[in-house]
């Protein structure tokens, strides 16, 4: 019997680790084009509102409140360097992504690489 019970409860186990990071990566797939979105905001209000790079999160979560919603449990960093808008996101001081405001795609993937929190990007630029 106790045989019986612990085959079912490491059966559940394995079932739940697959489903776990399963649920993890569509939610990953997901946010990426919120992200596309969230780094064309933080670029408008850079560029053409004129908020400084240390007020634009709260400017984003005033202004784009839903938006914002989906980076809830996430860490978002942003900087503005060489005219180039740039967007960190972690999770748990790991670097997900780290997007440019130059282009439609998102950059740099970091989400197979187990990196620290921090801006990978030196020096950006829009030219190829």
């Amino acid at each position: 019997m106790r045989k019986i019970v612990y085959s079912t409860l490491f059966l559940v186990f394995i079932i739940g680790s697959f489903t776990g990071c399963s649920l993890r990566s569509e939610e990953l797939v997901e946010l990426k084009p919120d992200l596309k979105n969230l780094t064309k905001r933080a670029n408008s209000a850079i560029e053409r509102r004129g908020i400084p790079q240390a007020e634009v999160k709260v400017f984003l979560n005033k202004n784009y409140p839903i938006l914002m919603e989906n980076f809830k449990d996430y860490d978002i960093q942003i900087k503005y360097e060489n005219s180039v808008t740039v967007v960190l996101v972690c999770q748990e001081n790991r670097a997900l992504f780290e997007d440019l405001s130059c282009d439609i795609r998102i950059d740099y993937d970091y989400t197979n690489e187990n990196l620290q929190c921090a801006f990978y990007v030196k020096n950006p630029s829009c030219e190829e």
